[in-house]
């Protein structure tokens, strides 16, 4: 199914095109260090390269997906052919989008710092190092550009979604605010995914021994908080009162944990030495999405019992209903986008 607006074909388009141009720099990035480390194997500073690869094709992967779902694009398995025209996830890809281009600055800074050092007692020759240099170099410039690019489609489809969500939700300004919080609550799960996940696998491989006890809990906490995650998407859409509790009362003891690793971080600096601005970033970075979502899980918790699960069912209805006659009279008419 396409996409019914330009804006979001360029937004979808554009997150495409910089996922394969970032993914290809830093592969070649890997590739260059691959000349010289051990990069798989090693022990020292230079074993997070892999991991660092394998977070910014995480980003790309997951802000394709933010953009492609608030879009208005069908994915038949995941989205079960629902249309989703959701303004607030695009102002959010683009934040997420700035915030990797400020991750690519610490990379750069990172990397660059490995090679001046020469750790190992490697010398990178003249040529390798301008051509790493220069790609690092570029990768925050890339993302800076699209993230304007990303903006400037975020305030079109504002315009032309705004319009939409009056016609869906009505002129009752209370009842656009609650579905406005609905829509930041199920937006900032998504970005607790993903951050949640991308900071227990850099703590992982970067930080943690198989043999510490921390490494056990670590990779059991990810599966769980995955679970808890599902189950407040869950008590949302049905208003359940105690799973929202509960979810808020994890997202403490996730505030918690995070205030605890960053603590630790700047404790025990040699442990910490090689990965302390990376796990600085994207702790902060966390406990600010984890922040949020909290404020935003009580804000949409005392909305509970106020007629927005009920006029969002009866949205639904409406919606099967005119895509059940769209699929029998053909594509006469427009069919509004999912709540």
């Amino acid at each position: 199914m396409p996409i019914k607006s330009r804006a979001g074909y360029l937004a979808v388009t554009g997150a495409a095109l910089e996922a394969i141009i970032i993914i290809i720099l830093e592969s070649i990035v890997a590739a260059i260090f691959l000349r010289y480390y051990d990069i798989i194997n090693s022990e020292g500073p230079t074993r997070g390269i892999p991991v660092y690869l394998i977070i910014f094709i995480g980003a790309q992967i997951f802000l394709i997906f933010l953009m492609t779902d608030a879009a208005s694009v069908a994915s038949s398995l995941l989205l079960k052919n629902i249309w989703h025209e959701n303004t607030i996830q695009l102002i959010f890809s683009v934040i997420f989008n700035a915030s990797v281009c400020l991750y690519s600055i610490f990379q750069y800074v990172q990397m660059i710092g490995l090679v001046r050092r020469n750790v190992g007692g490697i010398v990178m020759s003249e040529a390798d190092e301008k051509s790493l240099k220069g790609i690092l170099l570029v990768i925050p410039i890339i993302l800076g550009v699209f993230s304007i690019l990303f903006a400037i489609c975020a305030y079109k489809m504002y315009l032309e979604f705004g319009w939409k969500m009056y016609k869906r939700i009505g002129a009752d300004p209370k009842m656009r605010s609650m579905y406005r919080t609905y829509q930041i609550f199920l937006t900032f799960l998504k970005l607790d995914l993903f951050f949640v996940l991308g900071f227990g696998i850099q703590f992982l491989v970067l930080v943690i021994s198989p043999s510490d006890p921390e490494f056990g809990i670590t990779i059991a906490a990810i599966p769980i908080m995955l679970i808890v995650f599902a189950f407040a998407a869950y008590g949302l859409k049905r208003e359940d009162v105690w799973m929202m509790r509960m979810f808020c009362v994890g997202l403490v003891t996730a505030m918690a944990y995070f205030v605890f690793k960053l603590v630790r971080i700047y404790q025990r600096t040699a442990k910490y030495a090689d990965t302390k601005y990376y796990l600085t970033f994207f702790a902060c970075l966390s406990l600010g999405v984890v922040f949020f979502t909290l404020i935003n899980a009580i804000m949409c918790y005392h909305n509970f019992g106020k007629g927005l699960k009920q006029h969002i069912l009866i949205t639904r209805q409406k919606r099967k209903s005119a895509t059940s006659n769209l699929d029998t009279t053909g594509p006469m008419s427009e069919v509004d986008g999912s709540v």
